[in-house]
């Protein structure tokens, strides 16, 4: 029994659970508890992941998405997906689009623009400063990319009085370097990003905005469709909200939006990339002076104005649902008295401000104007550039000195127009110096004028800031036309040396002649007096070694006037081009005979060989060559050895004169010094002028002739004089 009764309890309590649980069961399907569960919606971006789109990337990071009830993704766009089409054709709840928003809600697309991210566009035209191109008009003919979905450049283009098919336009490559290559002329860009890459690699560009015709147009507008609106009021003004308090943030906390982009997002960017446009970004916000997502019906209708102007847009066009009108909030009228009245101080202030800097703005535009004239009538030559030496402005002495007008300089680079190539080096080395020592750098270099004439111009440089950027350097360079001063001074240089040259060679000539003319008078007084005293004691077996040395002085006196008369005769007179028909037998043989008067106790070989005559230069200078080299052979050679001379006509009608000897060797190091005028080798046994071998050298030079030395030990010393060839008719013409 016991048993039993535990059994039937348990049975008892089980059947109790049962029923609990299908109870609850029951209650739990007639009144389902609903799960909080966020909407789920879809932003289309305008390109790849980057700065562009910081807020919405803050929006997901802070949570404020999730405070409202939303599950963002972000979409990147691509050139094949089209935001608005991809928000029409609803693969998202929402997009970025630009002004072309106002052409498809006029098509008919149900576009709502919900707020303005960008106060002013960052589109632009984007060339190389390289390229002809000055102005807009200057694309006529040329090749231009331009992306889809950037109408307001046609209608800038417009209004500059371009059309459009003046140019040919071609297919986007969405990056810069068919633009780098040359192959473009222009191509649409963002001032936010394509021109970090030209400045990092530094390339020089020109940028041409519509901004600069009074083109001044919304960018990076958030949007929906009105579809969306009307069945999701609450979702689109919380996604709103929460979008636009994520970009007060970003732009707060750019630094660490970086950091998120580069750790959360695949993105080509660099982190210097990302700097660069999140400072163009706020320069095109002004998120100091304007709260993000603030937009005006007026500027609206503007832009809507400027489509009309060109045919895309009726006029008059109505806005009416296209921009987004948020819930009004309660009005606070107090508040709005009090900000009134501050407004109303304010208002007051800056009008007297106002008036201040209207007064300071005439006179500095008069400053502006009288410095302009001062520029244009300096008259040195003027000329602004950039740290890469690309030519910002250009005043009318410049044009006068370089002969490049305004117009076609400004934009080259100076390297490439007005700077010797082999001056290259240096002027850098001089820009670097100016912009790093901060001070005025002077110096002179020879420059190009546009037609390739060659000018020597002096420089002074200096840098400065430009006001719209402190940290933007310029350089100022300063250049005056030195050309003829350069030459007068060089001039003047070359007269100093040569008059310094022929000082010294003037004291050296009084010194050599002292001494050539003293010895040999000397020798002729000694041996005279020895021949006087001979005769008075009747005693003659001096008389003849007496005679010898007196014939031997004279014959020194002899070769040293002759040195100097054809030294003299070199100077004034130009033999290059003279040949005879010369006896060469009876001038070797003069010579050799002069020679062994000289040194009556040595030994000449002779070795001549073809006619008797030969052609070949003034007689007069082949005896001093042939007199000077048998000499000079004769007096730094080895006692009782022989010298010999061998002179030839080759087949090709050649002069080939050879004398050696055998002496001391001539270190390979004085094979150029023995020529040099006034040289004189350091031997005890050798006296001599200095003149011999110079004229060797002169005459030979005169007759394009070439001069060979070898010497040895051993084998002795060989000079060596081969006068270059010429035709029987040649030197008939010459007789």
């Amino acid at each position: 029994m016991f048993v039993f009764s535990l059994s039937s309890a348990k049975r008892s309590k089980t059947k109790k659970i049962m029923l609990t649980g299908v109870l609850i069961a029951m209650v739990m399907a007639i009144f389902p508890v609903e799960a909080e569960v966020n909407s789920v919606v879809r932003l289309q971006l305008k390109w790849e992941h980057q700065f562009q789109f910081a807020g919405y990337y803050a929006a997901i990071e802070q949570g404020y998405y999730d405070e409202a009830g939303i599950q963002v993704e972000l979409i990147p766009a691509s050139p094949e997906r089209e935001p608005v089409t991809e928000v029409l054709q609803g693969r998202a709840e929402f997009g970025v689009g630009n002004s072309e928003l106002l052409l498809h809600f006029y098509q008919g697309d149900p576009v709502v623009v919900l707020a303005v991210i960008f106060q002013h566009s960052p589109l632009i035209l984007l060339s190389r400063t390289e390229n002809p191109l000055q102005t807009l008009h200057d694309l006529d003919g040329q090749r231009v990319a331009i992306e889809p979905g950037t109408a307001e450049l046609f209608a800038y283009l417009k209004r500059e009085g371009v059309n459009p098919t003046q140019f040919d336009v071609v297919q986007h490559a969405y990056h810069l370097q068919p633009l780098i290559d040359g192959e473009l002329a222009a191509q649409s860009a963002y001032s936010t990003t394509e021109t970090f890459e030209l400045e990092s690699r530094r390339i020089g560009y020109q940028i041409y905005s519509p901004r600069s015709v009074g083109i001044d147009f919304y960018g990076d507008n958030l949007f929906t469709t009105q579809t969306m609106l009307d069945e999701e009021p609450d979702l689109v003004e919380n996604f709103r909200k929460a979008s636009l308090r994520g970009w007060f943030y970003a732009m707060d906390h750019p630094e660490e939006i970086i950091e998120l982009i580069l750790e959360k997002y695949p993105t080509s960017r660099s982190r210097e990339a990302l700097h660069y446009e999140a400072e163009k970004m706020h320069q095109l916000m002004r998120t100091d002076l304007i709260e993000p997502g603030h937009m005006i019906t007026g500027r609206w209708q503007h832009m809507a104005n400027v489509y009309s102007e060109i045919g895309m847009l009726p006029e008059a066009f109505s806005l009416e649902g296209f921009l987004y009108q948020s819930e009004p909030e309660q009005i606070d009228l107090q508040a709005i008295y009090v900000k009134l009245f501050i407004a109303s101080a304010l208002a007051a202030i800056f009008a007297f401000l106002t008036s201040t800097l209207v007064h300071f703005n005439k006179r500095l535009r008069k400053s502006e104007q009288k410095l302009r004239v001062l520029f244009d009538t300096a008259p040195l030559a003027y000329i602004v550039l950039d740290q890469r030496g690309y030519i910002k402005e250009w005043n009318n002495a410049a044009s006068r000195i370089f002969n490049w007008p305004r117009d076609e300089i400004i934009g080259r680079n100076t390297f490439d127009t007005i700077v010797n190539a082999d001056d290259s080096a240096a002027v850098k080395q001089v820009f670097e110096r100016t912009v790093n020592e901060h001070s005025p750098v002077t110096f002179m270099n020879s420059n190009l004028t546009r037609d390739g004439k060659e000018i020597t111009c002096e420089w002074v440089n200096t840098t400065f800031n430009d006001n719209s950027n402190d940290d933007e350097v310029w350089i100022l360079s300063i250049a005056s036309d030195v050309t003829e001063r350069a030459a007068i001074e060089k001039a003047l240089k070359q007269a100093r040396d040569q008059a310094q040259e022929a000082l010294s060679e003037h004291k050296q000539l009084i010194s050599m002649l002292s001494h050539e003319l003293r010895s040999p008078l000397a020798t002729i007084a000694s041996a005279n007096a020895v021949i006087k005293a001979a005769i008075g004691q009747g005693d003659f077996k001096n008389t003849a070694l007496m005679n010898t040395r007196i014939n031997s002085a004279i014959q020194r006196l002899r070769r040293f006037l002759d040195n100097l008369m054809a030294d003299d005769r070199l100077s004034t007179v130009k033999f290059s081009s003279q040949r005879a028909n010369i006896d060469v037998q009876r001038i070797v043989h003069k010579s050799v005979t002069a020679s062994q008067d000289q040194y009556p106790h040595r030994y000449i070989n002779i070795n001549m060989t073809g006619p008797r005559e030969i052609i070949g230069p003034d007689s007069v200078l082949l005896d001093v060559v042939i007199t000077n080299l048998l000499d000079n052979a004769m007096k730094y050679s080895v006692p009782n050895t022989a010298v010999s001379i061998s002179i030839e006509s080759a087949v090709d009608n050649s002069l080939c004169l050879e004398v050696h000897n055998f002496g001391p060797a001539i270190p390979e190091k004085l094979h150029e010094e023995i020529f040099h005028k006034y040289y004189r080798a350091e031997l005890e046994q050798a006296s001599g002028t200095g003149l011999g071998l110079y004229l060797v050298k002169r005459i030979a030079i005169s007759y394009n002739a070439s001069i060979q030395v070898t010497s040895s030990d051993e084998e002795g010393t060989m000079f060596r004089v081969i006068f270059p060839s010429v035709e029987p008719s040649e030197a008939n013409r010459n007789e």
